[in-house]
């Protein structure tokens, strides 16, 4: 037979290259069939009809109805392009997370004071998926444009509060316990002035008290604007600014004093030895599993910041020698969020970054002792990015099979099809992204429900189980546009999970910076909580943990910020227990 399809190939007019490439791939199928029974009963099987989407909208019927305000202005005032961040923040204690959406501004708001107020808003989460508006109950009324946002119990009374960047004075707001805010960042010595972007809580002296770090962008501000063009075909027009065509804005670092107070550090831990930079997302972790925790910064078209914490209360800039500065090439990416996770299962925290189109995402490896690897090439993640232009990302076990998948928020910084390249647009797909056992991500968006079909412009998203039901949920918030709220419907009944609720008491109260490790069965998996995620935004302090389908309990070690292991054993799967610093009893 496969003679007389190759004679029947030659005499209609296939010739010898063309009928050899057809050959081999004649054989490979052959093989491929001889090995693989399932895939021989899937071609004699009608695909099944049924919607097996792993994300359901559920924007409508959860009551959430916030619409991003940030119109271009005909000049295309740089900040105007870069969206605000989302968080999720159980602000009333009642284990149910509650999600805070930072509002721009139009322009023309900024400069006039009396004009009608847009403020941040906070959605409390009523159960059962539904949320109601609390902003004005909970007493949030600023009208500057909110960028990142950042959550933690600064002043460990347990209840969360918020860091807002802003572009103007950045605000801290201390959650009183009855369900309302003070603006406190003045008093506390945290009110920044510069074009802040991503910030985090980060405790880097090991004192038990929050600290803080915020990444700025640029020196713009309304009174010093520098305003940018271009031409084409014989017309100017204004467009968002190349970040190097602006004076970076230096990152800032407060250190808390405990008492509610913070000061500036940054000169004193030696952060300025190195340029100021554009910053735009930031993540801290212990990269170099030293005990301590570090500080990683995305760059928008300049080299990367990884901050080694020295633990004498100095940072040292390591990103050159560790590999994370430029991607594999040597080359400076256009960087915009930055999220850190297992992705490879050997326990240690990897690097992804977003960047912008043209440029592919990048994926660092960790490879021990503070050093990097560019795998983006080797983990499929290269080629579907390279025509994205990627803000926000997240990376969650969607599927719970214990392996950590990829979310990425795609979207344009210019809107007019006169700047724009050919098939490049300013409105693009979101990405959903499967990890295949630690050796390679497979792009799944196709199957990941109508959202991803959609073509918008993405910024900032956020991680939650937000019905706790055991599968992690997903916020999504877009540019001058409405917040998307995903559901996962994967729902498989046979895969497991285990929530898990950290209470520092010697360290932070929230417990950001511990390292989780689940061991169930053959399974070792390493989770971090962090203090902040992907690009101006926060995902939820508890951790959801996929355990695929292995056994109903697993023993569960927390290496708690300073140094302190403890394993709390036989944690059964499939609810929630809360693991308290220095306490045997598990609630």
């Amino acid at each position: 037979m496969l003679m007389s399809l190759a004679m029947l190939m030659w005499e209609t007019g296939v010739r010898p290259r063309r009928l050899r490439t057809i050959w081999y791939q004649i054989v490979a199928i052959i093989i491929g069939l001889s090995h693989s029974a399932s895939l021989h009963l899937s071609l004699a099987v009608p695909p099944s009809t049924e919607d097996t989407s792993t994300f359901a909208d559920a924007t409508e019927e959860s009551a959430i109805r916030f619409v991003h305000n940030s119109p271009f202005t005909p000049d295309r005032h740089t900040h105007l392009a870069f969206g605000s961040g989302i968080g999720w923040v159980d602000f009333d204690q009642d284990d149910l997370p509650d999600l805070y959406a930072a509002q721009g501004v139009p322009f023309e708001t900024e400069r006039s004071p009396n004009s009608e107020s847009v403020t941040d808003c906070l959605y409390r989460n009523l159960g059962e998926g539904q949320f109601e508006d609390v902003s004005k109950v909970c007493g949030l009324n600023d009208n500057d444009y909110s960028m990142g946002l950042a959550v933690g119990d600064f002043d460990n009374d347990g209840f969360q509060d918020i860091y807002v960047t802003n572009f103007g004075l950045n605000r801290l707001l201390n959650n009183n316990g009855d369900g309302t805010f003070t603006e406190i960042a003045p008093a506390s010595g945290v009110a920044d002035a510069g074009f802040g972007a991503s910030c985090t809580w980060v405790d880097l002296d090991d004192d038990g008290s929050l600290d803080l770090f915020v990444a700025n962008y640029v020196k713009l501000d309304l009174n010093h604007y520098d305003l940018c063009t271009v031409e084409r075909n014989g017309k100017r027009y204004g467009v968002t600014c190349h970040p190097r065509s602006l004076s970076p804005e230096r990152d800032v670092l407060f250190r808390s004093h405990g008492d509610g107070g913070f000061s500036d550090e940054t000169e004193r831990a030696g952060m300025l030895r190195s340029p100021a930079a554009q910053g735009l997302g930031v993540v801290a972790a212990d990269f170099d599993a030293d005990g301590d925790i570090d500080v990683y910064v995305a760059n928008d078209s300049v080299a990367n910041d990884l901050w080694l914490n020295q633990a004498d209360g100095q940072l040292s800039n390591e990103a050159i020698p560790s590999g994370t500065a430029f991607n594999r090439a040597g080359q400076r990416e256009a960087c915009m969020g930055v999220v850190v996770g297992d992705v490879d299962g050997d326990g240690l925290p990897d690097l992804f970054v977003t960047n912008y189109y043209g440029e592919t995402n990048t994926l660092y490896r960790n490879e021990a002792a503070g050093f990097f690897l560019d795998v983006t090439d080797e983990f499929g993640l290269a080629s579907p990015s390279r025509l994205k232009l990627g803000f926000g990302t997240s990376l969650f076990d969607f599927d719970n099979d214990g392996w950590l998948d990829l979310f990425v928020a795609n979207g344009h910084v210019h809107d007019r099809s006169e700047i724009l390249g050919q098939n490049e647009t300013f409105a693009q797909r979101p990405q959903l992204f499967q990890n295949q056992g630690g050796r390679r991500f497979t792009e799944v968006s196709d199957s990941g429900g109508q959202y991803f079909q959609r073509h918008v412009v993405g910024r900032s998203c956020a991680v939650a189980d937000y019905d706790r039901d055991g599968w992690q949920d997903l916020a999504i918030g877009h540019l001058n546009s409405s917040l998307v709220l995903l559901h996962n419907e994967a729902g498989d009944p046979q895969m497991k999970s285990l929530r898990i609720q950290l209470v520092g008491v010697r360290s932070n109260r929230d417990a950001i910076g511990a390292v989780v490790e689940v061991h169930i069965g053959e399974q070792h998996l390493t989770r971090f909580r962090t203090g902040s995620s992907g690009y101006l935004s926060c995902d939820e302090g508890c951790l959801t943990i996929g355990l695929g389908t292995s056994g109903t309990s697993a023993d569960v070690t927390v290496s708690w910020p300073g140094g302190e292991s403890q394993t709390f054993r036989s944690l059964q799967t499939g609810r929630p227990h809360v693991l308290i610093e220095g306490r045997q009893n598990v609630q």
